[in-house]
């Protein structure tokens, strides 16, 4: 069964290797990809079996340095024998070659995913095989052999361009698996740029450095190494390295620099032998460190996604946009001026409601006689001063014409941005292949379901004006009492006003009138209401059944049917939680 570690580790690697990759494809990231794959390579070589707790592998020290350096010659001094093949011309060693004692090598390479895309080279082969292989080749040179008990030494391909591209991964995976970075420069190119970036990261990521400098005079070495201090390392991060010197070495001790180079590698030897004195220690201090590097790197990790994210988030912010421009269109276009009759209706009724129920309707029908002239007048002028007619426009063809707009306003940018990103590239392409129909096609979809509930939903909220009174017949009887109230104090006030004569003809009907009217103003504002909340909820219908669907669906396009944002998406969520998580499983392992 496999661990929950293994899975988080694993992961956590394939998403790296992934944005690896990613990066690779845009010549403008490919930086970002040198320290991915220096990730990758930190967690699937170092921190996975550490935290698996399988037996610790031997330590392992990389010879790193650029083009014509000198790494060979310095792996020679290493090994105790002319066994890294020496040439002068740049590039000479393309795959990493393991030297090791044949007792030493118990317990590697084992783990799965050890050295990641680098497989095993199972026979010697030339070093300028430019494939993704290692090569171990297992050394018995008797006591000269003593540090390969202890190290695995990889002569590794040179430090050529900050970029993970040719050869440059296989280094990565090699530094990334080394409990010590033994750093080559000769005397002529102990400054250049790329291979001190290298070294800068290899400091940071914690790893104890060698620096060997190399093919000076012998006079010239002391005020070499002064000034490669001063020059180089008091710019980098503070670290655990030291600083030794090979002068320019004669064609004999180049080619024994056991017997002749012996004042050169004692001093290489010693220093090796002092990283080596608690391997265990030294182990835990590489898993430690390395996860430090990795939690301070999160956002750098993922920095080789910025334009791709940014991208995302534009779309996102252009498909939203178009939701709320559909919504405030329909509102604007329909909504704001929909008639909503059912109200009105409810409305008549609520009137009716309040009239006097049993005995009380005579007394009803004869204040509906008294109010005859306030009717009359009322319909005369309502007829003669009425809100002009306005042809409302029908709902469906407002809805059509609010998704086309926002298609069109998609579409539109996508071609603008074409050749800016491979987002809007692959956007025009969709629209060009089966998008606009799947959109139409939800489109369609989302309106019949409106359609569907829209009825009943209106229907639902004007029935409810009067058939909660219904349910309160309490609340009901009060509400007539109250109007009847009012009619009777209106007459009652109109004819206490003076002597009973013909002018209560006119006062009776008017003091009628007028308590009628308030409470028609009251029942219309309160049905009023209702229907701003109608129109609310019927908006929030277009929403829920058109709108907010083909919103959540359009955002999420370019991330799904198996494109490379899908799988963007799914690294850029996993890499943050899962470093998270492998940072608590090694602070369970080490001190």
């Amino acid at each position: 069964m496999t661990s929950p570690d293994r899975t988080l580790s694993t992961d956590l690697a394939d998403d790296l290797g992934w944005l690896e990759e990613h990066a690779r494809r845009h010549p403008s990231r490919a930086d970002r990809a040198v320290l991915l794959r220096f990730a990758a390579g930190l967690v699937r070589n170092q921190i996975d079996p550490a935290i698996q707790g399988l037996k610790p592998p031997p330590l392992h020290a990389a010879v790193v340095g650029g083009a014509g350096s000198g790494k060979s010659t310095v792996t020679n001094l290493l090994c105790g024998a002319n066994v890294a093949e020496a040439n002068p011309q740049a590039g000479f060693t393309r795959h990493p070659i393991a030297y090791t004692h044949p007792g030493g090598t118990s317990g590697w390479p084992s783990h799965s995913g050890f050295l990641g895309p680098l497989r095993l080279l199972e026979t010697a082969s030339p070093s300028n095989i430019d494939e993704n292989l290692f090569q171990v080749r297992k050394l018995d040179l008797g006591d000269d052999t003593r540090l390969l008990q202890q190290f695995v030494v990889w002569d590794c391909p040179d430090m050529t361009t900050w970029a993970a591209t040719e050869y440059a991964p296989r280094l990565l995976e090699i530094a990334a698996l080394a409990d010590v970075i033994v750093y080559v420069a000769s005397d002529e190119r102990y400054n250049d740029a790329v291979p001190t970036q290298y070294l800068r990261m290899f400091l940071q990521a914690g790893k104890p450095v060698v620096v060997v400098l190399t093919k000076m005079t012998l006079l010239q070495a002391e005020d070499l190494t002064v000034h490669f201090k001063k020059e180089v390392l008091s710019d980098l991060p503070r670290g655990r390295v030291a600083v030794l010197t090979v002068p320019h070495l004669t064609p004999q001790e180049l080619a024994n620099p056991v017997m002749l180079a012996q004042r050169y590698r004692i001093p290489l030897l010693n220093q090796m032998n002092v990283l080596a004195e608690n391997p265990n220690e030294l182990r835990q201090q590489s898993v430690a460190s390395g996860m430090r590097f990795l939690s301070r790197s999160a956002d750098a990790l993922m920095e080789s996604a910025r334009d791709d994210v940014t991208a995302l988030d534009e779309w996102s912010a252009l498909v939203r946009g178009g939701q709320v421009g559909f919504d405030d269109r329909y509102q604007r276009e329909f909504l704001s001026g929909a008639k909503l009759y059912r109200f009105d209706e409810a409305l008549v009724r609520l009137i009716d409601m309040l009239e006097l129920p049993g005995v009380g309707k005579f007394l009803s029908s004869a204040l509906h006689v008294v109010r005859t002239p306030y009717r009359l007048v009322k319909s005369f002028i309502g007829k003669m001063i009425g809100p002009p007619s306005v042809v409302a426009i029908p709902e469906q063809p407002v809805l059509d014409a609010a998704f086309a707009a926002w298609t069109d306003q998609v579409r539109a940018h996508a071609l603008a941005n074409e050749k800016r990103h491979d987002l809007w590239a692959q956007a025009v392409l969709g629209f060009e292949g089966d998008l606009s129909k799947i959109l139409h096609d939800r489109y369609i979809q989302g309106l019949k379901e409106f359609q569907g509930g829209q009825r009943e939903e209106i229907d639902a909220t004007a029935r409810a004006i009067y058939e909660d009174l219904e349910k309160s017949p309490g609340k009901l009887n009060t509400l007539r009492g109250g109007k009847f109230a009012l009619d009777v104090a209106a007459i009652t006030g109109s004819l206490l006003m003076g002597t009973i004569g013909w002018h209560d003809i006119i006062v009776v009907p008017l003091a009628a009138a007028i308590s009628q009217q308030l409470v028609e103003w009251l029942g219309a504002g309160y049905v009023e209401l209702q229907k701003e909340k109608a129109r609310q909820r019927q908006r929030e219908l277009v929403a829920r059944h058109i709108s907010r669907p083909i919103g959540d669906w359009l955002a999420q396009w370019p991330a799904t049917g198996g494109t490379s944002y899908e799988r963007l998406q799914l690294a850029l969520t996993r890499i943050p939680q899962s470093l998270v998580k492998l940072e608590d499983a090694v602070a369970k392992i080490t001190p």
